[in-house]
């Protein structure tokens, strides 16, 4: 049976997955190893509760309250999205040369491989751009999942299991409960999940409509299973003979968002300004390479998080307004 038949006649698993590949970036690896080992066990544990969950929270609530989705469908939100994809993109081609550079790839080619995937998804998604999202974040999800549990599985074997710090430290704790809450907001801003609503309502190809919000809760579950496999790894060392592997792991977790946020762009903006816009994010990529995939990441999430809390306002006004009127 081919695939396009398949996820037509039974979309749900397939959405999960793309769902848990969209919202784990190169950051859910790279930012999770580093809190583990460098902040500890509960620190970490907050962080991962928080990204947990962002999918499940997007599902309880986004169908729930229509004035939102009115918001997040309207110019400004739109607008706003929109760009917020250029950062995404900038954080998950950061990632991708991070990793892919100490290797024997090297820099230089690092820097194409990230042009020419992004080239790639640009063209790809020119047509039947929502399946042909789901397709690849699938495709590249299974095989995340696969070889995480390798990696880790033999750097325990060859490089023993080591501690991580086990110590509670209020400040910390407090500013990890922040992030916690930060995070677990974060899918309202993902231009992808707000369009996954919109294709399972208007079923414009045919594809068999499913609850959404089932599909949103085995997403975030599935993203905390594979957040499982990336706490292991902090209780052990990744040598320098398994460096490959690790950066074609993050790789291929960071390409996973960076085409939903390609897609995104051309979402939010329309096709043909989507592409001009996503053209631009890749030339301009460069620019911020020397932030690193962190720098940029703690400046994404320093500034989303307001823009959520504007969104919930504006529908509740908007709401209560409406109330009124009809009162």
């Amino acid at each position: 049976m081919k695939l396009a038949k398949k996820f037509k006649d039974n979309p749900s698993y397939y959405y999960s997955l793309s769902i848990a590949a969209t919202w784990a970036g190169a950051g859910s690896f790279i930012v999770g190893t580093q809190v583990a080992r460098e902040s500890g066990l509960f620190p970490w544990l907050l962080w991962a509760l928080g990204n947990t969950l962002c999918c499940i929270v997007f599902g309880l609530v986004a169908q729930r309250f229509p004035k939102l989705r009115q918001v997040a469908a309207s110019k400004p939100i739109q607008i706003l999205m929109g760009l917020m994809c250029v950062f995404q993109i900038w954080i998950n081609a950061n990632g991708i040369h991070e990793m892919l550079a100490p290797t024997v790839i090297g820099s230089k080619a690092s820097y194409w491989i990230v042009y020419g995937l992004s080239a790639f998804f640009i063209l790809f998604y020119l047509k039947r751009a929502t399946f042909r999202n789901v397709a690849t974040d699938n495709f590249s999800w299974v095989l995340v999942y696969a070889l995480i549990a390798v990696l880790v599985v033999y750097s325990m074997a060859t490089n023993g299991v080591h501690s991580i710090p086990a110590t509670i430290i209020p400040a910390e704790l407090k500013r990890n409960a922040w992030l916690c809450f930060t995070l677990s907001t974060g899918g309202f801003f993902y231009p992808s999940f707000w369009e996954l609503l919109d294709y399972n309502d208007s079923n414009d190809e045919g594809t068999a409509k499913v609850d959404m919000q089932k599909a949103f809760i085995r997403g975030g579950l599935l993203f905390g299973f594979y957040l499982l496999f990336v706490l292991a790894g902090a209780f052990t060392t990744y040598s320098p003979a398994v460096n490959l592997l690790k950066g074609i792991l993050v790789s291929l977790i960071a390409v996973s968002s960076l085409s939903s946020f390609i897609y995104g762009a051309m979402v939010n903006f329309g096709k043909r300004l989507g592409v001009a816009i996503d053209i631009g994010a890749v030339v301009l990529w460069q620019v911020v390479l020397p932030m690193g995939a962190l720098g940029v990441w703690t400046m994404l999430q320093n500034v989303r998080i307001w823009m959520i809390v504007g969104m919930f306002i504006a529908a509740f006004i908007w709401h209560r307004s409406e109330r009124k009127a009809v009162a």
